[in-house]
């Protein structure tokens, strides 16, 4: 009877050791199924975030044109406008984009508080357009930068054309870098940066 449990204790222990496993080959095959899922999904995530900064840009952009046709509905004229003669601001300009935060905003971009004079016609210093954090440009040591504005690739090319002849057109470019008019008082469009791989997009695409 003990010689009988003893073998019966002994193939139970034997059927134990016999743990299934997987073997090389299913290893690199499990292995190369995962690279090949990463190489197709990987590409397809950067461009599904690419277009994600493309929209929230673009709705930032739409905010600098709302404030700027709100602007002439309080005061009867367009900011930025000399001349008789459309009008690019280019915010790439440091002092064209202090000009332009503090007239849309009616606050100093170095201390927030309200102006003491009129900057850029805004002689009731109305706030027309509140700048968040996401949109100013962010430094290298990711402080942000509350006199410059950018884009959510952090790119500072941004380009506001306003209507300055009164003809409701203006010229403004497209994605692909062409000239195209539009039947607008202001639109807007930003130029591609190749240091930082950041796209050129338009209001008008």
């Amino acid at each position: 009877m003990e010689q009988v449990l003893f073998l019966q204790e002994n193939n139970f222990m034997k059927q134990n050791k016999q743990v299934s496993g997987f073997t090389l080959i299913e290893l690199l095959m499990v292995i190369a199924i995962i690279g090949i899922l990463a190489g197709i999904l990987i590409p397809t995530v950067g461009a599904v975030r690419k277009q994600a900064n493309i929209a929230a840009s673009k709705a930032q952009l739409s905010g600098y044109a709302n404030a700027i046709q709100m602007f002439k509905g309080e005061y009867g004229y367009l900011p930025f406008v000399t001349g008789n003669s459309d009008q690019k601001i280019d915010l790439s300009s440091p002092g064209m984009c202090k000009e332009f935060i503090e007239t849309l905003s009616g606050r100093s971009v170095t201390t927030g508080n309200v102006l003491d004079s009129a900057v850029g016609g805004n002689r009731r210093l109305i706030g027309f357009h509140s700048f968040s954090e996401s949109e100013f440009f962010l430094k290298d040591d990711d402080s942000v930068d509350p006199s410059q504005l950018a884009d959510r690739f952090n790119n500072k090319n941004i380009i506001i054309v306003v209507d300055g002849n009164g003809d409701q057109q203006i010229t403004v470019k497209d994605s692909s870098g062409g000239n195209k008019e539009i039947k607008a008082l202001v639109s807007a469009y930003v130029e591609e940066d190749d240091d930082l791989g950041a796209p050129s997009y338009s209001l008008a695409d």
